[in-house]
C-alpha cells in the first residue's frame, strides 16, 4: 500500500516522463511540481518506489522512469480521465454527418483519433461474414455517369461509379445489374466473388456485350467490400518517437505494420466492454513488446461489434488517450446506429 506522498510523487514522475522522454529527479518534482518535501524526502520515496517495481532506473541519468508496473498502476488508480468540450464538439459533429457508408464513418474515425492523440489509430470494422448482399441499385449522376450502390442486410454501403459512353453500355450495365441481383441476394460479401465467378460470369459472357469490363469492376468493388474491415491511420506517428530511434526497434516496428495478421489479434478485444488498456508484455501485437494499446469496442449491427484501437510507447498520455478512445467508440456507435435505423 502506497502512502498519499509516495502516491503523488509517482503521479509526478508518470506525467513528466510521459512529457519530455527524460528521466525525472526530485530536483524537477520540487521546481516544476513544487512538492512540499525537500529533495532528501523524495530521493527516498523514489528510492522506495524503485525497490517495489514501480520506477526503474537508467544508466544515463540519476533520475527514474516508470516501469510497466508504474504504468499500470497509474492507469488503474492515478490518471483521471477528462475531455474539452471543444473536443467533443468537434468529434461529435464530424461523425454526426449522415449518408455515409459505415467504411468512410470508420476511417473518419481513426483519423480524427490518430491526429488528437499523435499516434498510429487501428480500426477493426465486422467481419464481412455477418453480412449478405441485398440488392444493387444504379442511381444516374449526370447524363454520362452513374453509381452503382451496393448494399448489405446490415445497411452498410459501398460506391462504384461508371461512365456512360452510350445507351448501349447503360443497357449492358442494367443487365449486369440485374444478373446479380437475382442470382447473388442473400449470398454473403466474403463469399460474392467466388460466386460472381462460378455462377454470375458464365451469364454475363453470354448476354452484355462489355462483360469483361463490367465484372472485373464489379469484382473490385466486391473485393474491396470483404477486405474493407482493417483501417489504419498515422502510421507515421511512431516513426517520430524518440523511443524509435533505435534502429532496431524502428525495425521490428516496420515489419510489425507490414503484417495485417498482426493487427487482427487486435479482434478479441472487439468482445469487451469498455477500455482495455495493454501495456508492454501485455499487447497483442507479439513483435512489439514496448508498446501499449488502448482499445475500446463499438456496435455496428445488432449482433456485430468492430474495435478502434491506438498504439503508441508505453510513454504516452494515457488520460488523454483513454478519455479520446471512450469518447470517439462511444460516437462511432451511435453514428452507425442512428444510420442502420
Amino acid at each position: 500500500m502506497l502512502s498519499s506522498r509516495q502516491l503523488l510523487i509517482l503521479k509526478c514522475i508518470v506525467e513528466e516522463f510521459v512529457e519530455t522522454a527524460e528521466p525525472v529527479g526530485s530536483k524537477t518534482l520540487m521546481t516544476k511540481y513544487q512538492l512540499p518535501y525537500s529533495s532528501a524526502t523524495i530521493r527516498n520515496e523514489m528510492s522506495y518506489l524503485e525497490e517495489h517495481g514501480y520506477l526503474e532506473k537508467t544508466h544515463t541519468s540519476s533520475g527514474r522512469v516508470p516501469s510497466t508496473k508504474g504504468y499500470r498502476f497509474y492507469v488503474n488508480t492515478l490518471m483521471q480521465p477528462s475531455l474539452d468540450d471543444d473536443v467533443k464538439y468537434r468529434i461529435s459533429t464530424i461523425l454526426g454527418e449522415r449518408h455515409r457508408s459505415l467504411n468512410e464513418i470508420i476511417q473518419e474515425s481513426c483519423q480524427i483519433l490518430s491526429e488528437l492523440t499523435h499516434l498510429t489509430t487501428v480500426a477493426l470494422g465486422p467481419d464481412s461474414g455477418y453480412e449478405r448482399l441485398q440488392n444493387i441499385t444504379l442511381v444516374p449522376l449526370t447524363e454520362h455517369s452513374v453509381t452503382a450502390i451496393i448494399v448489405t442486410d446490415k445497411g452498410h454501403v459501398e460506391n462504384r461509379m461508371f461512365n456512360v459512353k452510350n445507351n448501349a453500355y447503360l443497357e449492358d450495365l442494367t443487365s449486369c445489374v440485374n444478373v446479380m441481383n437475382e442470382l447473388l441476394d442473400g449470398t454473403p460479401i466474403n463469399q460474392v466473388a467466388y460466386r460472381l465467378e462460378r455462377d454470375v460470369k458464365p451469364i454475363l459472357s453470354a448476354r452484355v456485350k462489355e462483360h469483361e469490363v463490367l465484372f472485373n469492376a464489379f469484382l473490385e468493388a466486391f473485393m474491396k467490400f470483404a477486405n474493407s474491415d482493417l483501417y489504419f491511420s498515422g502510421k507515421e506517428n511512431m516513426l517520430y518517437q524518440p523511443e524509435y530511434n533505435d534502429v532496431n526497434k524502428l525495425r521490428r516496428l516496420v515489419s510489425a505494420f507490414e503484417n495485417s495478421q498482426s493487427w487482427r489479434n487486435l479482434e478479441p478485444i472487439a468482445l469487451e466492454e469498455g477500455v482495455s488498456v495493454r501495456i508492454g508484455s501485455d499487447s497483442p501485437i507479439e513483435e512489439l513488446s514496448d508498446v501499449s494499446v488502448i482499445s475500446a469496442s463499438f456496435k455496428t449491427g445488432k449482433e456485430s461489434k468492430g474495435s478502434i484501437s491506438v498504439i503508441g510507447p508505453t510513454r504516452m498520455p494515457y488520460e488523454k488517450v483513454v478519455s479520446l478512445v471512450e469518447y470517439i467508440s462511444r460516437s462511432l456507435e451511435r453514428a452507425l446506429l442512428e444510420d442502420d435505423e
